[in-house]
């Protein structure tokens, strides 16, 4: 059987070639009754998109790549939805993939993006500093959640060290001075600017690291460790610079028979959902996900549009203080 084809689909309904064409990439161009002629017409011919084709035909294919770090954290979700969004109003499919936190798996991908002549890459490199892309960038490329001076990529990044600024604020307005920072071993960027900004307000203070920032038991442990300290030396604030950490961290005082946040406030300061079900509703910072999906986009549209001129753009998102039952008496 000959394959079927764009003019067939266009014959069938009755429209023009172009017409099919924006219904495939751009509906919202096409009238709702256009496009239900037209879809009844591609289920007739059983007709399927040859987006290959498509790619070679325009040069690129009209889709973004996103490459993600790993789908364990909201903020992951914020971000698919807030580039999906802006994608479909420019005109873009989204192809959205998780690397599970594993550089050779990243760079898979976004070979497969280059592969594929996406009209342009959205990148989410693993936490840790010194991260450089090790691919040729002959695609479009923004890179999410990262900054670097020595990268010569567009990025949209939170602003971490703000994060630390209104925690510490926080714990200075509701009359905590005694403050303890759970962070982790690893060299990570967000957390490290985070204790700067921290930091920046309350001067030098405690920081206990621990083995894995994405594990609840690191957090617990801590919190046992905090609880089981005498009176003179116990903190009456303590920053989880993950949620994660904060929550395992609040478990673990609440079994050494203390109480949050009358002996001892705990928050976090990643804006993550998925660690919020604990018995003490805790007080976070968020990063505003669904913004940054959506400035990557903008970005990576902007620079399509103005390849001879385009810059190479550096965007950082606030974030806002969420104050819940682990720090208000």
């Amino acid at each position: 059987m000959a394959r079927v084809t764009i003019n067939d689909v266009a014959k069938r309904a009755g429209v023009a070639m172009g017409t099919v064409s924006n219904m495939l990439n751009h509906p919202e161009k096409v009238r709702p009754e256009t496009r239900e002629i037209i879809r009844q017409a591609i289920k007739e011919l059983g007709f399927v998109p040859n987006r290959n084709a498509s790619a070679l035909a325009g040069g690129r294919n009209p889709a973004f790549g996103l490459v993600l770090t790993g789908l364990d954290h909201a903020f992951s979700l914020q971000v698919s939805q807030g580039a999906y969004d802006a994608a479909r109003e420019a005109g873009f499919d989204l192809m959205i993939t998780s690397a599970d936190n594993d550089d050779l798996l990243a760079n898979h991908y976004v070979d497969y993006f280059r592969g594929a002549r996406m009209s342009g890459i959205i990148v989410e490199p693993r936490p840790g500093a010194g991260w450089r892309p090790d691919w040729p960038v002959d695609t479009p490329t923004v890179v999410l959640d990262y900054r670097s001076d020595s990268c010569d990529l567009c990025q949209v990044c939170a602003d971490n060290v703000q994060a630390g600024i209104l925690a510490a604020e926080h714990a200075l307005r509701i009359g905590r001075n005694r403050v303890t920072v759970i962070s982790a071993s690893d060299d990570i960027q967000s957390l490290d600017d985070r204790c700067r900004g921290i930091r920046s307000v309350i001067g030098d203070t405690e920081i206990i690291d621990v083995a894995d920032w994405r594990n609840p038991r690191s957090g617990y442990e801590a919190g046992v460790r905090l609880a089981e300290r005498s009176d003179d030396t116990r903190p009456d604030f303590v920053i989880g610079l993950t949620d994660v950490l904060a929550a395992g961290c609040i478990d673990g005082i609440l079994s050494c028979g203390r109480s949050v946040p009358g002996d001892m406030a705990v928050m976090g300061c990643d804006g993550n959902p998925l660690a919020w079900g604990g018995p003490v509703p805790m007080t976070t910072i968020e990063p505003h996900g669904y913004e940054m999906g959506r400035a990557a986009v903008e970005l990576l549209v902007d620079e399509i549009r103005h390849a001879d001129d385009h810059r190479h753009t550096v965007k950082t998102i606030p974030s806002r203080l969420l104050v819940r039952a682990s720090t208000v008496v």
